[in-house]
């Protein structure tokens, strides 16, 4: 039974993803700082015909470098294979905001938790995949890491370099089984959108913002979008697959669309209909 690490696995993508991965035969090792959340998961999956070690929740904070070790050593301990088959690369959220209206620490706690924790955890788990040269490590990325916008530049800002590192991790393993893979999804209705709303208040309440109707009309009236499930079932497909894509884009038709239509659009044109529809 091959073991696999999802991290922010307390809800949302992750959560789901837990629940697939399971229902799929894998040992699944559920991460969150949310150990509450995590443990109800666990009586969620009850309801599952599981083997008894086929899922174990552990308390993790992408942020706290000095825990990871210690955090690797528990769950190897408990891996059915001494070792890790896939690592899911989940943990993150939004910091909301003009890039005028957020601080130069909130850019840095999002960096933190978006993207060097993720590379540091990444680093920590890499050298058990390659003892065996085969391994699946998946990033969670956005299609805000392929297209930027406004009011979360922050955001987009940390998908991006995610993007990059993964392109390089990818041909520097270039010779083993070791694939990553990028899951880029646009809308997807998880609990995001509750802490983002949360954080837009602590910016209307310290500053008046220039861009408060922005804020109201595009932030706090996101439109529904695709459920978790599809999101998991995608990598839930990328693991099991023995020639993955290198990026799977998950989204609604115009989401889609968009994308494919970017490279044709000039950027003046591109830029200013975007602003006109998001921040007018």
């Amino acid at each position: 039974m091959k073991s696999i690490i999802v991290t922010g696995a307390s809800s949302g993508i992750g959560k789901a993803a837990v629940i697939r991965l399971v229902q799929s035969g894998y040992q699944v090792f559920g991460l969150s700082r949310r150990y509450d959340q995590l443990l109800a998961l666990s009586s969620e999956l009850s309801s599952y015909n599981l083997k008894d070690d086929q899922y174990f929740p552990a308390i993790f904070d992408i942020t706290r470098y000095d825990k990871f070790e210690e955090v690797l050593n528990n769950i190897l301990s408990n891996s059915s294979e001494k070792t890790i088959f896939g690592l899911v690369n989940n943990a993150g959220y939004v910091e909301p905001g003009a890039i005028e209206d957020i601080t130069i620490e909130n850019l840095r706690a999002q960096f933190e938790t978006n993207f060097f924790g993720l590379v540091e955890f990444t680093k920590e788990v890499l050298p058990l995949m390659m003892q065996r040269k085969e391994g699946r490590i998946i990033n969670v990325s956005s299609l805000s890491g392929l297209i930027s916008l406004p009011l979360i530049g922050a955001y987009s800002a940390t998908k991006h370099a995610l993007e990059a590192i993964s392109d390089a991790l990818r041909m520097e393993l270039w010779n083993t089984n070791i694939k990553v893979i990028n899951i880029n999804p646009g809308v997807v209705e998880t609990d995001i959108y509750r802490v983002i709303r949360l954080k837009l208040a602590i910016i209307e309440k310290e500053k008046k913002s220039r861009f408060s109707n922005a804020y109201n009309k595009y932030l706090n009236n996101i439109p529904s979008g695709l459920s978790a499930k599809i999101v998991a079932n995608v990598i839930d497909q990328a693991i099991r697959s023995s020639t993955p894509k290198h990026r799977y884009i998950i989204g609604s038709s115009k989401e889609k669309l968009a994308l494919r239509l970017r490279p044709f659009i000039p950027n003046k044109l591109f830029y200013s209909q975007v602003a006109k529809r998001i921040l007018s």
